[in-house]
């Protein structure tokens, strides 16, 4: 399997209409919201929706895991899919359930290459199990099952394999989180860039660290972007806000001083539409990383190109282009 690096391929999207697994209901309806929208029918990055994967209630809280499974299953073989077919991959979600469902399948479709790495940014750890919860909440729970632990019928969709090595994983942005969470990822040797970090060393110097982290030993990276990661003020809404979080600004000029060209599939999740403001703040932001995101890595790749194309040329091919260029 060889990885994409068409700068200017389609950007595939998968939807997922996911909610109860959310504190809130109401981040079910995002992925339609976001289909229609025409902020991102606007977008300069030419995209395609491959499908929406709807949700299956079975309940609220624990009750939620028979309904959730279904869902990330059929998610895990949506992103596998793409991936083995060579796609640009962006989920948009839903609440931060689908996480399991999105990057078990881009871990499995990858293995043959190797390992998935992965930089989480969110205001929550999301490392409880259904054992360690107080609310049952499995929005609460993705990147425990994604490390291997939790559910049986989470952890083990579409193989039985951890989807993430600990080592390959960063979280940024944290700043909310109960002992069980941190004493799992500090047990598996995760790193994790707490707020008061990013606030220290700025977000541009934290997101350079996690991403050269995640791609030490990787086939390639994803990039799952929880909204409430950012200020409540750059992202209203959503159903679980925390104060004192990434400016958002801040974090779109970080994105293109990061080296793009090994991205399998960026993920972004937790928007409430009904909680948007007037100026639907939120739905902005949302368009705004996907640009931000996808024109970064298109410029890249396209740079990329045309100086492995001039390595290519003969020296006297090369010299008389130096010259036309230098006469202009």
């Amino acid at each position: 399997m060889k990885l994409s690096t068409n700068a200017k391929q389609l950007l595939s999207i998968v939807g997922c209409a996911n909610g109860v697994a959310g504190r809130q209901l109401g981040c079910e309806k995002a992925a339609n919201v976001l289909q229609e929208s025409e902020m991102l029918q606007r977008c300069r990055i030419p995209h395609n929706w491959r499908s929406i994967v709807q949700e299956a209630p079975s309940g609220r809280h624990l009750g939620a895991l028979p309904g959730v499974s279904l869902v990330q299953r059929a998610l895990a073989e949506q992103t596998a899919s793409a991936i083995r077919n060579n796609e640009e991959l962006l989920v948009l979600g839903g609440d931060h359930s689908c996480a399991i469902g999105t990057w078990s399948g881009v871990a499995v479709a990858l293995r043959s290459v190797g390992d998935l790495g992965l930089i989480w940014v969110d205001a929550h750890m999301d490392a409880h199990t259904p054992d360690s919860s107080d609310t049952g909440n499995i929005h609460g729970m993705p990147v425990a099952h994604l490390l291997g632990h939790g559910d049986k019928g989470l952890r083990r969709i579409l193989d039985r394999l951890p989807k993430v090595l600990p080592q390959n994983l960063c979280l940024v942005g944290i700043r909310s989180y109960e002992p069980p969470e941190k004493q799992l990822l500090e047990k598996m040797g995760v790193k994790v860039f707490y707020m008061d970090e990013v606030n220290k060393r700025g977000i541009e110097d934290v997101m350079g660290e996690a991403r050269e982290r995640v791609c030490r030993s990787t086939a390639g990276f994803g990039m799952s972007i929880d909204i409430d990661g950012f200020d409540v003020s750059d992202a209203p809404a959503v159903g679980t806000p925390e104060d004192g979080g990434i400016d958002a600004t801040a974090f779109l000029h970080a994105l293109p001083t990061l080296d793009m060209r090994n991205l399998v599939a960026t993920e972004i999740v937790e928007f409430l539409p009904n909680f948007d403001d007037d100026n639907r703040t939120s739905e902005r932001l949302v368009v705004n990383l996907i640009e931000t995101i996808y024109a970064t890595k298109s410029f890249q790749q396209l740079t990329s190109r045309n100086i492995e194309d001039r390595r290519s040329l003969p020296i006297d091919e090369l010299v008389d282009e130096n010259r036309r260029r230098a006469s202009n």
